[in-house]
């Protein structure tokens, strides 16, 4: 079995559908996860995103689940998961069915999917924090907390991990670590110290939710540069393999995860 991954398509319906185009074509896809920063419930017109990623998760026979991001509208998601509904009887979230083809996984999800283990572990601080507006486009349910990071490692170990964000050096991939070193040495961005230490918190807590989980394979976006790399944790038998995602239209938002062999086949 193989399933579709799509990196941060920031809002664009144009580019999830262009992924979706490419996972549909070749016949083999019938399940996607997009690793976060779909921008769910924001921007001028967030009925009609989620109406073109539906009929495009229609059209090619798709069904498409989504972890969170740090820019995802999180009082609406929040309040969804508040509803009843979408908890299970353990008080733990389910995911959320926000059109037919197309699910939010909360944070700390687990499933199993052709013999394989999931964990998805969505979220991140938004760098960019002091240029945004708090209840507009910035909540601050938007970081993972301890317990998140706690009961992802309580659950065990698990074949495949999805996050959002990426774990700290020497358990990211070359580019991200490039990034990295080029923000403190150089900060091109101008981020403020405030800034850089907030997204910095973040890493942190995916390092730890890594190093606890220990993963075989590990794929994540937020960094929007396509890499890949294997790595060792500390307590595993076997390397861990880590695959960063590109954003919208870039080469390397999309890729295809055999689940037998869990590498890519194309």
């Amino acid at each position: 079995m193989r399933v579709g991954l799509i990196g941060d398509v920031e809002g664009e319906t144009s580019a999830v559908v262009e992924c979706l185009r490419v996972l549909g074509e070749r016949g083999d896809v019938e399940v996607a996860y997009q690793l976060g920063d779909l921008r769910f419930g924001m921007g001028p017109d967030p009925d009609g995103l989620l109406a073109g990623i539906e009929a495009a998760c229609a059209a090619y026979g798709i069904t498409l689940h989504c972890i969170t991001g740090n820019h995802e509208n999180w009082a609406r998601l929040d309040a969804l998961w508040a509803e009843r509904r979408w908890q299970s009887a353990d008080g733990s979230l389910r995911p959320l069915t926000v059109s037919e083809h197309v699910t939010m996984l909360p944070r700390g999800h687990r499933w199993t999917l052709g013999g394989r283990t999931f964990l998805a572990l969505g979220s991140a601080p938004s760098i960019n924090r002091h240029l945004l507006t708090e209840g507009v486009d910035w909540w601050p349910s938007e970081v993972l907390r301890d317990e998140h990071v706690e009961a992802a490692v309580a659950g065990g170990p698990v074949d495949v991990m999805l996050t959002h964000d990426s774990p700290r050096s020497p358990y990211c991939v070359p580019a991200v670590e490039a990034i990295l070193r080029r923000n403190v040495r150089e900060n091109p961005m101008c981020w403020p110290a405030s800034s850089l230490a907030y997204a910095d918190e973040g890493m942190a807590q995916v390092t730890r939710a890594v190093l606890g989980v220990r993963p075989r394979l590990l794929a994540h976006g937020h960094f929007h540069v396509a890499d890949e790399d294997r790595v060792r944790l500390p307590g595993g038998d076997a390397d861990t393999t880590i695959w960063s995602l590109a954003a919208r239209h870039d080469p390397g938002n999309v890729r295809v995860l055999d689940l037998e062999t869990l590498a890519d086949p194309s």
